[in-house]
């Protein structure tokens, strides 16, 4: 049975490294669809996005070409109120999936090596494949996680493919090696502030959307 991979994130703008992580994902697993799930309130880290929901949809859509790939668009942690939790999404999705379905959760290695602060983080592994993204020079993942999570993972990892987990809905760990272009929605942000240029770091259907909406800019 084919996955369904999962991308979530704040995506606050969407840029280049965003698309190929999407491909690279895409390319592995053949995947039914890939579902991004732009994040509502996401807890872990400490502030609301700066542009509106409305506006992060709207640049995802012109990112990902909607309607020509298999990606669509999430919303529902847009309609929660309170912190975005993983584990509600995720319980969310299989409820409405079955049980039998391989889900393919993308994460960077940072965050995965501090998913054991994630709510419910053991639970997760229960509902979902996970699949690091890797990129050249990140430390593995045993250097920084903790003990407890290097427990729970030490025998889950698997390679990259869509052969390695099609067999099982959840609980494999796959590292997805790929080498995305070096930009950050972080970096993009300051950019705009500072009156910097931000072409070729974004789609240019996105460059444009910012730019005639003003989003980002000072707040002075």
């Amino acid at each position: 049975m084919k996955p369904i991979v999962l991308f979530g994130g704040t995506f606050d703008p969407v840029h280049h490294g965003h698309v190929a992580i999407a491909q690279a994902a895409a390319d592995a697993f053949d995947p039914q669809k890939i579902i991004v799930l732009p994040a509502g309130n996401p807890y872990q880290r400490g502030r609301m996005p700066l542009a509106k929901a409305g506006d992060r949809v709207a640049m995802l859509s012109m990112a990902m070409g909607l309607g020509a790939t298999k990606v669509v668009i999430d919303k529902r942690e847009l309609h929660r109120t309170g912190p975005t939790y993983t584990f509600d999404t995720l319980r969310e999705l299989r409820n409405e999936l079955g049980e039998k379905i391989p889900l393919i959760w993308l994460i960077g290695s940072d965050a995965f090596a501090k998913i054991d602060t994630w709510k419910d983080w053991s639970m997760l592994f229960e509902l979902t494949h996970f699949a690091v993204v890797m990129r050249p020079g990140d430390a593995p993942i045993e250097s920084s996680a903790s003990a407890d999570l290097n427990a729970m993972i030490s025998t889950r990892y698997r390679f990259a493919g869509a052969t390695d987990v099609d067999k099982s809905p959840a609980g494999c760990v796959i590292l997805l090696k790929t080498i995305p272009p070096k930009v950050s929605s972080t970096d993009i942000r300051a950019r705009l502030e500072n009156g910097e240029a931000i072409r070729g770091l974004l789609p240019n259907t996105v460059c444009d959307y910012i730019e005639q909406h003003r989003l980002y800019l000072p707040s002075s």
